[in-house]
């Protein structure tokens, strides 16, 4: 497959190699999953699309294992979990694709917990969280399935806090924004499930501010970019809902700068990206939203390169992947919008 046959569903998903050179991930037009990577890190050139093979069904989920091998997790034909990893650090072969069970039916949402074993969420037939993990950092055997209860419709989103607890987060049946929990760090008991309020028509999006809090970004009702945040690290204690304004309708994607300022990116309603940036290292005020142009059909994934230069990655009109870079680490100007190829899809799910 070349640059110009292949193709990948809506959203990517981006990870950097323990040498410091970014890799994205999506499926291609025959359900495979494809890749592309920076040949140097932080930096073009970039290489062509290559096939990891599989038959898939979900955008895919990556993440590093703590030895530093790449692990891609995607819902295969069957709605299972299906996996595939790097042998070795940054580089191939890669492994076979492996089935871990289960019965998912959103994009699966993987994490590292800070013991390093990945650890994989996903909503499950019954509309409940599930979970699936390691049992020892970078390696298997793997638990089985065990439900977090609730009762969420979208895809999961799951971050660790700064004391080394995972938490998650989603829409719940009612539109407002549930969490959970580990109540110790990585490792059960797992909290109840806690509603913060809101009525959100995304799915969240979530980072840790550089102070160690947490912030939830999601588009209201109004089509506003919304967010909400701890009020001390690792905390119980949560801020009300607070309006960024903008008019988006995309899935926000939120990424820390280097000098420790939240960056949110979001699609408007021109089909152009559009940003606004914390104005001081996590805390307000916030500037005004600014675009960076282009015309894009997808929700964007933003990423912050080993130089500490943030990158985001969208589908174009052409249904190729592009990316917009910044020229230094966190501040202006941008580059141009650049393309990587492929012919990007919308619906993992369609014929």
């Amino acid at each position: 497959m070349t640059n110009a046959a292949a193709a990948l569903t809506h959203s990517v998903s981006v990870t950097e190699n323990s040498d410091g050179r970014l890799e994205v991930f999506g499926l291609g037009t025959d359900r495979a999953l494809w890749h592309v990577w920076q040949e140097k890190p932080h930096s073009g050139p970039w290489s062509s699309w290559a096939s990891l093979g599989g038959v898939l069904t979900s955008s895919p989920s990556s993440v590093d294992n703590s030895e530093g091998r790449l692990e891609v997790f995607a819902r295969g034909t069957d709605n299972s979990l299906w996996h595939i990893w790097q042998d070795r650090p940054h580089a191939g072969p890669w492994s076979g694709w492996a089935s871990l069970g289960g019965a998912i039916t959103s994009d699966p949402a993987a994490i590292a917990n800070s013991d390093g074993r990945l650890e994989v969420f996903a909503r499950g037939t019954d509309n409940a969280l599930w979970h699936i993990w390691q049992e020892k950092p970078h390696a298997g055997p793997w638990s089985g399935w065990a439900s977090l209860g609730g009762e969420i419709t979208g895809d999961p989103e799951v971050f660790i806090n700064s004391d080394g607890r995972l938490e998650v987060f989603a829409r719940g049946s009612d539109n407002a924004l549930w969490h959970i929990w580990q109540e110790e760090p990585h490792a059960g008991p797992w909290s109840s499930w806690a509603s913060l309020g809101g009525a959100i028509t995304s799915d969240p999006a979530v980072v840790a501010s550089s102070d160690g809090r947490l912030e939830v970004f999601a588009r209201g009702t109004d089509n506003a970019l919304w967010h909400i945040w701890q009020e001390k690290p690792h905390a119980a204690s949560w801020s009300r809902w607070a309006s960024l304004g903008g008019a988006i309708t995309s899935d926000p994607a939120v990424v820390d700068n280097s000098d420790g300022r939240l960056e949110v990116f979001a699609r408007g309603i021109d089909n152009v990206l559009w940003h606004i940036w914390q104005e001081k290292p996590h805390a307000a005020p916030w500037s005004s939203w600014a675009s960076l142009g282009g015309s894009i059909t997808s929700d964007p994934v933003a990423f912050d390169n080993s130089d500490g230069r943030l990158e985001v990655f969208a589908r174009g009109t052409d249904n190729a992947l592009w990316h917009i870079w910044q020229k230094k680490p966190h501040s202006g100007p941008w580059s141009g919008w650049a393309s990587l190829g492929g012919v990007l899809l919308s619906d993992p799910l369609a014929a």
